[in-house]
């Protein structure tokens, strides 16, 4: 009997530690989480569902995405092969997915809380035609390094130079599709085509050459480039030509290397589309000039590619946002005075299938913890951030920040199409939020500092491009279609 007993305690006790084993386990997660997880970070960073609203991804998000992918049961004729990474799905899974997605969205997004406001009043705003046409097309905007003139090119692909003092305006360039950018150093100048401006597979951007009064295409095939850097990487006394070659479900950062015969020759730098503004630095002060470069389109980060000989170069990422973020610029500053570059980022880019006021959308403060660790230390909110510049415009020794939203909430706070933070307290991230008082008599879409007036601090110059790629009031698009302003000019009364 007491074996009896003792094997049934025994068998009791081994019962009750399995079934708190089994209580205690993790659950295994639901089919449809799996799925999700396992397809919707195949091609990026995986996404909050409560990012986006129902809607949004009902009628935008998931056809785009299922355009993006294919389903093993349906076949492709010979001519409906398509670019870029294609994740296999079956439909069932599809439509376990698809129905998981919309009932987990929320109905609605919580809406950015406006941040209280004062006029600009240390900026005097001065607006300028550069033209007889209404409205303006402005798709590159650049300060030039010395003196007061700015570049500015168009979707038309005109290229010209506006000096502030004499109120010339000098013709560059005359292309045939939009200008994206321009770069000069010593006698060689390139301009950057973008070729189709609107989202395509199709390479048709096109580099420039003038040097010595010779103009010249570089014959290489691009995809949609939006920036162009010109640096000697090497210190070999030629300068090598970095190209953001931002495509579409395709592209790529891409570098020109100067052979002995003069020509180029062309290679990959970083596979992958989106890519958007490239800079150079010595991020691992070893003596060698490194890469920085910002890409979106669904795989939203930064990349520092480290140069570890000569023109050879080790890729890192860095940073990673969402691919619903819209990533569209960065700076790369010392914000805390450390000696390290910290990096600032601006997402809002909103002109795609997932239209909504985003509560993320704004300007972030990365700092670097020496070692090229970057860690989001201040969130600004703001609908629609799609450019920052960082100076120190009242000289007080700290960075301050005019940031743009092409994509601010027009019905409810206009006045957030640009904003300018005063910077009080650095240590503390303490801002001063100013807007102007005529906000919207333009679309501003890019933007640069110098000192416009010769005053001896710097501007703020403000571009329009008034073409709607998103819902406008009424009377806004009438207003630009009416006007012409084609740069703001926010003249510093620093100096008087």
């Amino acid at each position: 009997m007491t074996r009896i007993r003792i094997a049934l305690q025994f068998t009791l006790i081994l019962f009750l530690a399995c079934f708190v084993f089994h209580s205690c386990a993790p659950e295994k997660p639901k089919r449809e989480e799996v799925l999700y997880q396992q397809y919707c970070a195949s091609c990026h960073i995986l996404p909050k569902i409560e990012h986006l609203p129902k809607a949004i991804w009902k009628n935008g998000v998931l056809p785009d995405m299922l355009a993006r992918m294919e389903i093993e049961e349906m076949h492709r004729g010979p001519n409906q092969v398509q670019s870029g990474f294609r994740p296999k799905i079956k439909l069932a899974d599809w439509i376990s997915l698809e129905k998981y997605i919309v009932e987990m969205a929320p109905e609605e997004l919580e809406p950015t809380k406006i941040p209280t406001s004062e006029f600009l009043d240390s900026f005097e705003p001065r607006t300028l035609a550069l033209d007889e046409q209404n409205g303006a097309l402005i798709s590159y905007l650049q300060a030039s390094g010395n003196g007061n003139q700015i570049f500015y090119g168009d979707i038309q692909g005109h290229l010209n130079a506006y000096d502030f003092q004499s109120q010339n305006i000098d013709t560059l360039f005359n292309g045939s599709t939009p200008i994206t950018w321009y770069n000069q150093s010593d006698s060689l100048a390139i301009i950057t085509e973008v070729g189709i401006l609107d989202p395509s597979e199709q390479e048709h951007g096109k580099l420039i050459s003038k040097k010595n009064g010779e103009v010249k295409p570089i014959n290489h095939v691009l995809h949609r480039p939006v920036h162009t850097l010109m640096e000697d990487l090497d210190g070999d006394g030629k300068v090598e030509i970095v190209v953001s070659e931002f495509g579409d479900e395709t592209g790529q950062l891409s570098i020109l290397i100067q052979e002995e015969s003069g020509k180029y020759k062309k290679r990959t730098l970083l596979n992958q589309p989106g890519c958007i503004r490239t800079l150079c630095q010595d991020m691992d002060k070893d003596g060698k000039l490194d890469l920085i470069t910002l890409t979106s389109q669904g795989n939203e980060s930064i990349t520092i590619l480290y140069q570890t000989e000569n023109l050879k170069f080790r890729a890192e990422k860095v940073l990673e946002f969402s691919p619903v973020y819209g990533s569209s610029w960065f700076e790369l500053v010392d914000y805390n005075k450390d000696g390290y570059d910290d990096i600032i980022t601006v997402n809002g880019d909103n002109a795609d299938k997932s239209y909504v006021h985003k509560p993320y959308h704004g300007m972030r403060i990365h700092l670097n913890d020496g070692a090229n660790s970057f860690s989001e230390a201040y969130f600004y909110p703001l609908y629609g951030a799609t450019r920052v510049l960082a100076r120190d415009f009242d000289r007080d020794g700290d960075l301050d920040f005019g940031l743009i939203s092409s994509f601010p909430d027009y019905e409810n706070a206009p006045e957030l199409s640009f904003v300018y933070l005063d910077n009080l307290d650095a240590a503390t991230f303490d801002f001063s939020t100013k807007t102007l008082e005529e906000p919207n008599v333009g679309r501003w879409f890019l933007m640069d500092a110098l000192d416009a007036d010769q005053d001896g601090d710097e501007d703020i110059v403000l571009s329009s491009f008034t073409y709607v790629f998103t819902p406008v009031p009424e009377t806004l698009s009438k207003l630009w279609e009416e006007d012409n302003v084609d740069l703001l000019v926010l003249e510093n009364k620093l100096i008087e």
